[in-house]
This record gives structure tokens, sequence and C-alpha cells, in this order.
């Protein structure tokens, strides 16, 4: 049976699913700003700017644990605060030059240790597998999603 013809199993489903943690595991062991402000980064990176509640709900914390994630990355001029223009009371939390940079670097960085590990440890064909895997792994993603809402 070719690999296009085999099915994919529940034991399968539950490789991926423990392969995928494992390899997210390891490429943010390697990271020296906490994992939860990255990921507050990369929203802010990917969507604009949010409220401290909007990023809360994103990261599922409390409210008070996000506003020190918030005050850190502020202290060390990866965002800033500025006026919700659809709220009066409001602030958003948005990036700033030097947080662009800092997500931007944990990514390459990142990409780098992904790409050098492929090319270290897998053979040609599978880094080609592994070329395809972004794109199936979006659509996947994006059933989740749907299944979720």
């Amino acid at each position: 049976m070719g690999i296009d013809e085999q099915t994919f199993t529940l034991d399968d489903a539950n490789e991926l699913r423990r392969a995928i943690g494992e390899s997210v595991r390891a490429i943010r062991r390697t990271e020296t700003t906490p994992e939860g402000q990255i990921e507050v980064l990369g929203f802010l990176a990917r969507d604009g700017a949010y409220s401290i509640a909007a990023l809360a709900r994103l990261r599922r914390v409390r409210h008070q644990t996000m506003r020190v994630t918030v005050a850190d990355l502020e202290e060390q001029g990866l965002v800033a605060r500025t006026p919700d223009p659809a709220d009066a009371r409001g602030v958003l939390v948005a990036l700033t030059d030097t947080g662009r940079e800092v997500i931007a670097s944990s990514r390459i960085r990142r990409s780098t240790r992904i790409l050098a590990a492929a090319e270290r440890a897998l053979t040609p064909s599978e880094r080609a597998v592994l070329a395809q895997a972004a794109a199936v792994l979006d659509k996947l993603t994006a059933a989740l999603h749907a299944d979720g809402q």
C-alpha cells in the first residue's frame, strides 16, 4: 500500500499529537525569554494590539497573571500601552519596534534549529515529507478550529 493510501488511525493520531508536543517542547527549551512572554509577543505580532483581558483569554490565564506579563514586557521595552479608541477607559497593548525584533529573531532562531536538526537527522526523502507537513498541519489545524466553534 502506498503512502497516499494508508489509513490514519486513532493510534496514528495519538502518535502525531505526542510527536508534535515533544517537538514544540524541544524547541521551546532553548528560549531565554519565558514562553508565556514569547506567546504574547507572537499574538501581538500576528494580530496587532489587544487588551489585557483579550490576551488573558487567548493564553487562558487570569487577568492578573496577564497584567504581570504585560508589565514585564513593558519594562523590557517590548510592548507599549495605548488608549483604546473603542473604550475611553481601556488600554491596548501593542508591540514596540524592539518587541518586533525580539519575536522575529526568536522565530529565526527556532526555524534555524529545526532546519539544522532536519539536515542532521533526516534522510532527503524524510526532509521532502517534512517540507509538505506545514501545509497539511495548517489544514488539520483549521479543521480543529472549526470543530471548536
